[in-house]
């Protein structure tokens, strides 16, 4: 297993000075339409520093096998794979540039699916599907990265994470290597407009935007999290969308995919014995009042 040791997060960071990193953003859920101006949308930064959805890490574990964590390059002699499984990651959060708490992501499980098409029978991109456990609080974090493969023009602007109906959610994102790309925004909504203005919410669903591209030259998304309140998961038909939405002319197009979902915890066998006795005085009980009555 590799370990990485962060000594800044990025240079940027670094020149920062008094700017801050963030923690995870709780996303509101008693709003009808979301709009940056009330909450419902929350905007990332340029400068991860002062970006209250950047989890600034301290310290990573890689996957053997999972750790080509080089760059990206225009050379494909020197291009990175952009294939990281992160098993373990340390992280502060931060707000108003004062460390107030430091967690650790500890991997559950995860998945890849390859060969993931944008374009009608053509395939684009890898998608990694992960489940980590935060130590801060013992919550489920569902993580998500993009990996465009192809330089054709085609891009992804929007990842989904599904099934959220019923549980709270809160945003983040880190670099996995120092080439992925920034979560622009997140918001519950399964919207596919580009538009801020009152996009519908949707409590199934968290959008986190992005713009994935090899013609760009920023082709990886960072680790995308989603905290919940789920205390399990399993696997749904239905757990990842993307979504290409036009904004340099190309046709819109997306699709999902199968992966981790939240979950109601399955009882414990002794629970369901404890459930069935207890139905059985029930039904004792009933019995007895009938025969007096």
């Amino acid at each position: 297993m590799k370990k990485t040791v962060i000594a800044a997060s990025l240079a940027l960071m670094a020149a920062a000075g008094s700017a801050q990193a963030g923690d995870f953003f709780s996303l509101p859920t008693n709003l009808s339409t979301l709009t940056p101006g009330n909450g419902g949308l929350i905007n990332g930064a340029t400068n991860p520093a002062a970006d209250r959805l950047h989890l600034d890490v301290e310290s990573k574990k890689y996957l053997d096998g999972y750790d080509d964590d080089r760059e990206w390059s225009d050379d494909p002699e020197l291009r990175g794979s952009g294939n990281v499984v992160a098993t373990e990651i340390i992280y502060n959060a931060v707000s108003g540039g004062i460390t107030t708490a430091t967690g650790t992501l500890t991997l559950l499980d995860w998945r890849v699916t390859t060969g993931v098409p944008l374009l009608p029978d053509e395939p684009q991109a890898t998608i990694y599907d992960f489940v980590y456990r935060d130590s801060r609080d013992n919550a489920l974090v569902f993580g998500t990265r993009y990996l465009n493969l192809v330089d054709n023009n085609q891009e992804v602007n929007f990842l989904y994470r599904y099934g959220f109906t019923g549980y709270s959610t809160a945003a983040a994102w880190t670099f996995l290597t120092d080439s992925d790309l920034r979560q622009y925004q997140a918001g519950a909504t399964s919207s596919t407009s580009s538009s801020n203005l009152g996009l519908p919410y949707d409590p199934d669903t968290v959008r986190q935007r992005g713009d994935f591209s090899v013609s760009e030259g920023n082709p990886w998304s960072g680790l995308f999290l989603v905290k919940t309140n789920a205390t399990a998961y399993t696997l749904g038909n239905k757990a990842i969308g993307y979504f290409q939405a036009g904004e340099e002319g190309q046709s819109p197009a997306g699709g999902f995919i199968g992966g981790f979902v939240p979950t109601a915890p399955v009882p414990e066998p002794e629970t369901y014995a404890l459930m069935l006795a207890g139905l059985g005085l029930i039904g004792l009980a009933a019995r007895r009042r009938a025969q007096r009555g």
